[in-house]
């Protein structure tokens, strides 16, 4: 139970700062007895139409943005808490800190944004830091978890109060670091402010969300966000960029002089990577770093992989690692589920992989081409409710990088999977071996079917996930076990 005054650092308190709380939160649903209720004007819903119906329902106060409303629920509710807000997203977050006793404090916190690469580079990161003997949690798409214990399901960045709660449980299992993704939704909506970051990554910024962003520029403001938030907490914070990307080297720029920053990929200037060499086995590359030039081996494939071990580690040198504890731990560093997945039979290989944006997919079958035997048969789709313009790009680039298309459905939700295909479809000129199929497990038992010994079958845009998102329900599908029932002819 807390006192309303010690919670609320952002807004002014209009009436009862002495009331007692045992709850925040910004959904009507959730509001009990006690409960805190913060009005958020979101993109479909105004929280700002339930205030009354929640202090009738025993919440003990709300903080709203609207000075005319706050006025009347002053004179006509008396005994509730009413405080009047600039911006109830950010209150919303400073409060949940407060509440939850400021947890990001005594964790060491680094948070990872960028398009592509995230969910690698935090269990990448979180896998080094482990083998140096700190206890870790980790936040993202895959799972919230500390060590092998899962704390609930995954999601790339929670609500303010389930981020600052997630970091409380941390705390109180004895984490050292966390490691989380952070999104761009999650920055524009200031989910994660407020807590004290070590330091930040900055993995790329290529063509995703332009549903919610609407421009790249508004894109990139999002994401350079993080520093920002970092900056105010933290006089004192790390930073890793990709100086390969353009907006990378716009944040390095930008944030020099106020971070102790490092930069990598093939043009940077502080962690240079050089002679890549990639096989189906494993991945060797150099790097260049302070003047000295050492050689480091990896299980992780592709040449994507490069830049996510490459982010990993060039942070962890700026936090004071061991360049030789590094190179030699490299080498157990253990894939993420779901991306760049690899299963082998019948003289045939499947990749299973989340790409999903142009980049991505792009990224991934570059790096397919270069290990490749004989043909790439790529079987994908696009997600349904999200940024259209990138789903004839997709088509584009698949169709350029692969010897045979095969066109499916993703997570269509509540759009009609063929719509979502005739969009793929729009970028692709010559449709000579592209085929459409929209039942997914008919599309993978299709291609792994007509693969002949030496062909890989790419599997991309849904990777870790099991379910697949149909309208209003979520079925149970998992690519990697549907391939695997092929590919081992279990149905026959």
């Amino acid at each position: 139970m807390k006192k309303l005054k010690d919670v609320i650092v952002d807004g002014v308190i209009l009436a009862g700062a002495e009331v007692n709380l045992s709850n925040i939160s910004d959904n009507s649903k959730n509001v009990k007895e006690g409960s805190l209720f913060f009005a958020i004007k979101g993109t479909a819903v105004d929280g700002h139409n339930f205030v009354k119906e929640v202090l009738e329902k025993g919440a003990c106060g709300v903080v709203v943005q609207d000075k005319q409303l706050a006025d009347f629920l002053v004179k006509n509710y008396p005994g509730k808490a009413i405080v009047l807000s600039e911006n109830t997203r950010k209150s919303l977050s400073l409060s949940a800190n407060r509440f939850f006793d400021e947890p990001s404090k005594g964790l060491k916190v680094i948070g990872i944004t960028g398009t592509n690469g995230k969910t690698s580079v935090s269990n990448i990161l979180a896998q080094f830091y482990e083998f140096a003997g700190y206890k870790v949690g980790i936040i993202g798409t895959i799972n919230y978890r500390i060590g092998d214990e899962i704390i609930s399901a995954g999601h790339t960045t929670p609500d303010p109060i389930n981020w600052f709660k997630t970091l409380k449980i941390f705390k109180e299992k004895g984490a050292d670091v966390v490691v989380a993704e952070v999104s761009s939704h999650a920055l524009d909506q200031y989910r994660v402010y407020g807590t004290v970051f070590d330091g930040g990554i900055f993995t790329n910024l290529t063509q995703d969300h332009l549903d919610y962003h609407k421009s790249m520029e508004d894109y990139f403001k999002a994401k350079e966000k993080l520093f920002y938030h970092i900056l105010d907490f933290n006089q004192n914070p790390k930073a890793s960029v990709n100086y390969d990307d353009e907006y990378g080297r716009k944040i390095y720029q930008k944030f020099k002089d106020n971070f102790n920053i490092i930069s990598y990929g093939k043009t940077s200037p502080d962690f240079k990577i050089e002679d890549i060499r990639l096989s189906v086995s494993g991945t060797e590359f150099s790097f260049v770093y302070k003047g000295g030039k050492r050689r480091i081996y990896t299980k992780l494939l592709g040449e994507f992989n490069v830049y996510n071990l490459s982010a990993s580690i060039s942070y962890l040198l700026v936090d004071n690692f061991d360049e030789d504890f590094l190179i030699e731990k490299a080498k157990f560093i253990k894939p993420v589920r779901g991306r760049f997945e690899v299963l082998s039979e019948n003289g045939k290989t499947v990749i299973v992989d989340y790409a999903h944006t142009p980049d991505g997919v792009e990224k991934l079958l570059s790096s397919v081409n270069q290990i490749k035997k004989d043909k790439v048969i790529t079987i994908f789709g696009a997600g349904g409710n999200r940024d259209k313009t990138k789903r004839p790009i997709m088509g584009k680039i698949a169709k350029s990088l692969s010897d045979i298309v095969i066109i499916t459905s993703d997570n269509p939700r509540n759009e009609e999977p063929i719509d979502i295909i005739n969009d793929i479809l729009k970028g692709i000129e010559d449709k000579t071996d592209v085929f459409v199929i929209p039942d997914r497990e008919e599309a993978i038992k299709f291609g792994i079917e007509m693969a002949k010994e030496g062909d890989v079958i790419v599997i991309a845009g849904k990777g870790h996930e099991t379910y697949q998102i149909i309208k209003d329900k979520i079925l149970p599908f998992d690519d990697l076990e549907i391939a695997k029932k092929y590919l081992r002819r279990d149905y026959v």
